[in-house]
Parts: C-alpha cells; sequence; structure tokens
C-alpha cells in the first residue's frame, strides 16, 4: 500500500494558526503598493489549509468563492466542520494534490495560495502543483506562496539534519511525532553543550537553535521532520514557476518591502542597480538574510501607471486593528529594532483611534494639514498594516453580505473555546480576514453572547470554565490559589476589556 503521508508528520495534528498574507485584500494593497493591477478575486483556492483557519475565515469574510485541499483526513475533517457551521459555501477536501488536480469540477481561479507547503513537499508534488498553477491561475491572477530560503538557514541547516537523523535512527519503536521531536531536540541540546567545531564555527547557529527549540513540538514535527523538507532560492523558485507564465510581483509581508527598516544604504543602492529582477531579489535575500520568502506572482502582470496606482490607493479602505494605546511605535526589520517617529505616526493612529473604516484619501488629506508628506504616510501604511495595527477593509455591502457567516463562524470557534485555546483568531466582516485574541478575551466575548453584561457576571462565568480546566490566573509572578483571588484578577482585567479592546471587536464585526 502507498504511504498517503508522503513522508508528512501526519501523526500530529497541524497548528490552528491564521495567515493574513492569504486574505486577497492583503494581496491587493501589496500589489498597488508595487505598481499591478491587483485582480478581482471571486474564485481562490488554498492547498494544503491545515487545520482550514485561513480559508474558512477568508470564506466567510467575503463573497469570494474558497475550494481547497488538504491530505489530512482529521484536518480536512475539521475544515469543513468550520465551513458548514458558518455556512460559507467553502469547498473542501482531502485529497491528496495529485488527485485534486485532476477534478472537473474546478473553476478557473483569481488567487491560488500555498503557505509554506512547497518547502515540504516532494519534487514530484511540486510538479503536479506547477501544473495545476499553470491550468487553473487566469490571466491577472495572483498566486500566494511562502517557503524558506537558503540564506537565513545557512547556519541550522546541519542541526536541522541531525535532528531529522535522530527523529529517523535513534526514535524508540512507537513513538510519535511529537515524542520524537523532543528527544531529537534533547540531544541536540547535549551536542551543543559541549561547543562541537561546528558551533565553534558558526556561533550564531546557537541563538537560531534556542529561538527553533521553544516552540510548540506540533508545530515543530510539522515544519522541520517533514522527509522532504528543502529551503529553496529565490532563482530556482523562478525556473519551477516559469511554465505557469507567472511572474514575480512583490512580497506579501508589507514590511519586507520597506527598506528602510531592512537595508543599509549601501545595501539597497547595490540592489537598484541589478537590473536583472532575479538577480536582484538574490543579492537582496543576501542582504536581508532571509529566512522565509512570502512571495506574489502574477500571471500577465499589468503595470498601473502613477495616475491609475494613485486613483487606487485614494479609494483603498483601511480600518485600525488594535487598539489604540497598544500599538507599539517600534518595529523590528533586519536593521534591528527602530523606533518609528512618533511624530508622524501618532497623528495617522489618532486618525483612526474611532476605529471605524476611512480612506486612503482621507488619511492623505487629513496628514497633508499636519506637515506629513505622502511618503512618509504611505510608508507608515505598509509599516502599520505588516505590524497588525492597521489592515484594508471591504465596502460597506461587502461587510453586510458577511456578517451573517462571520457571525456563525466565530460563534463555533467560541465554543470551542470553552475546552481550550487552540484557536485565538476570530473572523471580522470588515477586514474580510481574522483577528487575534490576547489571554481570556475568547471567553470573555464568549460570556458576553451568553448575555452576561458587566465584570460582575462575566467573571464567574470565566472562571467556572477555566477551573473545569485546571486553569489559575498569574499575578505578579505567582499563581493564585483561591476563587475569590481568581475572580478578583479576573474582574480586573475586565474592566480594560470592557472599554477600547470591546470597542474595538465591535467595530471590527468579531462580536
Amino acid at each position: 500500500m502507498a504511504n498517503w503521508t508522503a513522508g508528512y508528520a501526519a501523526d500530529v495534528d497541524y497548528t490552528f494558526g491564521y495567515f493574513k498574507e492569504l486574505n486577497p485584500l492583503t494581496i491587493k494593497l501589496a500589489l498597488i503598493d508595487a505598481g499591478i493591477q491587483p485582480p478581482e478575486v471571486q474564485a481562490a483556492c488554498e492547498l494544503g489549509f491545515g487545520q482550514g483557519i485561513s480559508v474558512n475565515i477568508h470564506a466567510a469574510g467575503s463573497s469570494t468563492k474558497w475550494v481547497g485541499t488538504d491530505f489530512s483526513p482529521s484536518q480536512a475533517g475539521f475544515a469543513q466542520d468550520l465551513a458548514k457551521a458558518s455556512e460559507n459555501q467553502a469547498q473542501l477536501y482531502d485529497q491528496a494534490f495529485a488527485e485534486f488536480a485532476q477534478r472537473d469540477d474546478l473553476p478557473d481561479f483569481d488567487f491560488i495560495a500555498l503557505h509554506g507547503i512547497w518547502s515540504w513537499v516532494s519534487d514530484e508534488n511540486r510538479k503536479i502543483l506547477v501544473d495545476f498553477i499553470a491550468r487553473k491561475l487566469k490571466v491577472g491572477g495572483a498566486l500566494f506562496i511562502s517557503y524558506n530560503g537558503p540564506a537565513g538557514w545557512a547556519n541550522m541547516l546541519p542541526i536541522r539534519h541531525l535532528l531529522n537523523q535522530h527523529a529517523e535512527h535513534m526514535a524508540s519503536q512507537g513513538s510519535n511525532s511529537v515524542e520524537k521531536v523532543q528527544n531529537a531536540f534533547e540531544f541536540a541540546e547535549q551536542l551543543l553543550a559541549i561547543n562541537p567545531g561546528y558551533l565553534q564555527a558558526n556561533p550564531q547557529a546557537r541563538k537560531s537553535f534556542d529561538i527553533v527549540k521553544n516552540q510548540d513540538p506540533v508545530y515543530l514535527a510539522h515544519e522541520y521532520f517533514s522527509a522532504d523538507w528543502k529551503p529553496m532560492a529565490f532563482s530556482d523558485m523562478a525556473k519551477w514557476l516559469s511554465p505557469t507564465k507567472c511572474d514575480y510581483a512583490c512580497s506579501a509581508h508589507s514590511l519586507d518591502e520597506v527598506n528602510a527598516i531592512n537595508l543599509t544604504q549601501a545595501e539597497e543602492d547595490l540592489i537598484n542597480q541589478q537590473t536583472n529582477p532575479i538577480f536582484r531579489e538574490t543579492v537582496r535575500d543576501l542582504c536581508m538574510n532571509q529566512q522565509f520568502r512570502r512571495d506574489i506572482w502574477v500571471k500577465g502582470p499589468r503595470p498601473l501607471d502613477r495616475f491609475e496606482q494613485m486613483e487606487q490607493l485614494i479609494k483603498l479602505r483601511l480600518v485600525m486593528t488594535q487598539v489604540r494605546n497598544e500599538v507599539d511605535l517600534n518595529v523590528n526589520g533586519m536593521l534591528g529594532p527602530l523606533k518609528l517617529k512618533a511624530e508622524t505616526y501618532n497623528p495617522i493612529l489618532d486618525f483612526f483611534a474611532d476605529y471605524q473604516v476611512k480612506t486612503f484619501g482621507e488619511l492623505q488629506s487629513a496628514m497633508q494639514t499636519q506637515g506629513i508628506p505622502f511618503e512618509k504616510v504611505m510608508q507608515a501604511v505598509m509599516i502599520l498594516t505588516g505590524k497588525n495595527a492597521l489592515a484594508v477593509a471591504q465596502e460597506t455591502t461587502q461587510i453586510d453580505q458577511a456578517r451573517h457567516k462571520t457571525d456563525k463562524l466565530n460563534r463555533f470557534i467560541l465554543m470551542k473555546a470553552r475546552g481550550n485555546d487552540a484557536i485565538m483568531t476570530l473572523a471580522s466582516p470588515v477586514t474580510g480576514g481574522g483577528i487575534e485574541l490576547q489571554g481570556y478575551e475568547m471567553l470573555f466575548m464568549l460570556a458576553i453572547q451568553f448575555g452576561h453584561d458587566s465584570a460582575e457576571r462575566i467573571a464567574p462565568f470565566v472562571w467556572g470554565l477555566l477551573k473545569q480546566r485546571g486553569i489559575k490566573l498569574l499575578r505578579d509572578g505567582k499563581w493564585l490559589e483561591t476563587d475569590e483571588d481568581n475572580l478578583a484578577e479576573l474582574k480586573n482585567q475586565l474592566d480594560y476589556f470592557l472599554g477600547e479592546p470591546l470597542k474595538l471587536y465591535r467595530a471590527l464585526g468579531v462580536i
């Protein structure tokens, strides 16, 4: 019998993460900024959707018809439950890529998305994916594909090989993938502790290892222990995608596109001197020590002239997606942590502080009166969207049409939150995407949906759920032991949550 897992860690389910780069509105902003006409996304496809959080949020949050597949039946089953609960009409399957690609009932797509999958599959599956994209992506359609690059992985490749070899040869019989991960990392820790020659020659590998080892073992099993994992240079990706007739457009991660936080002036000048676009990206990857690329490719890109680009920017709708006083005026780029200029960013953040949707044109006019030029406003928008402080918003009619689906999906997710905190994202009809919550906010919102409208009523409801799960709250570094102390701490948190955070979530339509 053929192994349907194809060398993938299928004995543990994938994590429940949400990826905003798969939202067509994120792609729209990136392409307009790059001066390329974005597609009107009516039909979209996600290949390898994991637990289906992203695909279901995007299907519920918009009128786009989503189709997708993930070869894990347990993951596909959960994704189908989400689709059914929200009535979002997403068609989600548990087929391998080869089987899915041969379906005769699939439409042509305006947008195809692959998050991370490319790095984990075999060359045979890559050929299937390329053929599918070539046949099913419409002219003018966008392809999102994220993958690991060799530059940022250089010092970790030998350690990753060691981890995989340990899992393959040294694991106890019957060990599951998580146990193999934990045992492999324990051995690697022992090896690095004796300062082997490799670590002496590559001291940065210690820091990289420490960052990786503290991540969720379930995530690590999928991300680092698949048989076909392979970082790929941008030039090799371009060769793979050449049959699709797609051209590289830009990064979907807006922070990667901001030179001021990633490149020295000498690096930027050298990159700009390169006339070949493929070689230019190769140079940029080395300058940025790029570990993970989030590329947007377009099949037959149509450049926007300056007037067309400005017309589209002016109409673009934006909304704040963080509580105003929680937006940190720092940003992390390849140049390290940088302080954002308060005289530029505070007026922009204050402009959106009522959490209402406003156009870029309105923003630009308001900032002009304060002496903030267009170039600084545009850069700030790219940085703030990259930091998840702002997001592109839908038209009012689209918001109204999506609301009943996002309400149903959010209700389903909030009910799941009673038993665990695996999912920390709710769907917004305003952004057509996901909004990540913090701490016990999911349970606070569930309590509100059950009709509890004050801290005095919400706190006992939430504490009852947490107590059943054996969870205690923490205050000043100490675990709280009594019901009274835990209730008091919840009320303290609720006093804040029922103010600005709840105002934000209501404006975004997640409750």
